[in-house]
């Protein structure tokens, strides 16, 4: 329970049991036969300070309301302030993350591509070196025909023997 509705009800209980008291002054006031008006201003004179004191307790009460709605008011004003001022934190802080966590997949995804490549080429150099040392060695024949070197040397040893006649 909140101070202002504290004081209302308190308020509203002291305002019973007045109003209670004036109730009855005013049924004595009905009910009495007067003969002078020193008799009514007698009986008057209780039931208006009861209502001027109850007046003034209302009054008192009423500004009290006001001013506690008033601190209520400028307390909530103030949550209200720091919670937009956290809310706008909160919001730099979450965007700053997106950035970060969208730079370093972007890093993420160049670092992907390079290991693929360099994949690729480590698995190609292995792939051949395994072939270079499994495949089995070349056998060198050379098979010579003499008659068919003999026809191809012969113009050639034919241009280099020196011309009788000069």
């Amino acid at each position: 329970m909140t101070k202002s509705e504290t004081v209302k009800q308190l308020a509203a209980a002291s305002n019973e049991a007045r109003l209670a008291s004036l109730n009855q002054q005013i049924e004595r006031l009905r009910e009495a036969k007067l003969a002078s008006a020193e008799e009514l201003a007698t009986l008057l004179e209780p039931l208006a300070q009861a209502m001027a004191a109850l007046t003034d307790e209302t009054r008192v009460s009423l500004e009290q309301i006001e001013q506690h709605g008033k601190e209520q008011s400028k307390q909530f004003l103030m949550q209200l302030e720091t919670a937009i001022k956290t809310w706008h934190s909160a919001t730099k802080a979450a965007q700053l993350a997106a950035e970060r966590l969208e730079a370093a997949g972007q890093r993420m995804e160049i670092s992907h591509y390079l290991l693929a490549v360099m994949t690729g080429m480590v698995t190609g150099l292995l792939v051949s070196a395994f072939l270079l040392w499994r495949a089995p060695a070349p056998i060198m024949q050379n098979v010579l025909d003499a008659k068919e070197v003999a026809e191809l040397l012969r113009p050639e040893i034919a241009m280099q023997k020196p011309r009788k006649g000069k």
